[in-house]
């Protein structure tokens, strides 16, 4: 097949597939109607307090918005929703302004999903130093998405801020957890994440990072944290 003949074939499904503004007929609808039923049914599957807040026609403006404007990326369809949710954070959209944190709460929804997909910890324990489970994923966001619901969702009761929301998935139960954290919660795990740290060494390196000091009651403190952290399953 000759390049141009391809490109045109693409142009072509991609209207098809993923122009809500285009109308096929005939057998080409039938395929539409399967591609994206099968793609809309697996974000909202995964989104169903977003799916919930919005009105049917909202629904597929803002996903004919990302099909035409950001194709997807990868093969696994639960994918899509994490494209989706970086699509309306990083782009304008109409709907962005009844609904500012809907990026977000998007993503957060996805993140739910993800842990249950995430590798199994595979990691032997380190002697004497901090080791995060692998299953877990540290957002940070500027609307509180834990709190949104169908009943709860007007912008203008949500108070806007800083929120740290851990999610994790415990070892044995595969339950997924969450929790809102502090800023020295959030910076004790991001540091963990670069790599295992001995308890004292990273106590002492948020306390650098966060201007403070490193004292006998901040290290107290900490080792407790740490403890709850690793009755959490957090750490492992």
């Amino acid at each position: 097949m000759k390049l141009e003949t391809l490109r045109q074939s693409e142009h072509f499904w991609g209207k098809i597939c993923f122009d809500g503004g285009y109308r096929p007929k005939g057998r080409y609808q039938v395929y539409r109607e399967l591609v994206t039923e099968r793609m809309v049914q697996t974000v909202q599957n995964i989104s169903p307090v977003a799916r919930a807040i919005l009105s049917e026609k909202e629904w597929w403006q803002i996903l004919w918005a990302f099909l035409k404007k950001s194709r997807p990326q990868s093969e696994i369809l639960r994918e899509l929703a994490w494209e989706l949710s970086q699509f309306l954070k990083a782009k304008p959209h109409p709907l962005k302004k009844k609904y500012p944190y809907l990026g977000e709460l998007l993503e957060y929804e996805y993140l739910e999903i993800a842990m249950r997909f995430a590798p199994e910890d595979s990691g032997k324990a380190l002697r004497g130093k901090l080791r995060l489970n692998p299953a877990h994923a540290l957002a940070d966001y500027r609307w509180p998405v834990h709190f949104i619901s169908e009943d709860f969702r007007d912008p203008k009761k949500l108070p806007q801020g800083r929120y740290h929301l851990l999610l994790w998935r415990e070892p044995e139960t595969l339950e997924v957890k969450f929790m809102e954290v502090n800023p020295l919660v959030a910076a004790l795990i991001r540091r963990l994440e670069k790599a295992p740290a001995k308890p004292e060494a990273a106590l002492r390196a948020v306390a650098r990072q966060s201007g403070l000091k490193a004292d006998a009651e901040f290290l107290a403190e900490g080792r407790a944290l740490l403890e709850d952290l690793r009755a959490k399953q957090v750490l492992l």
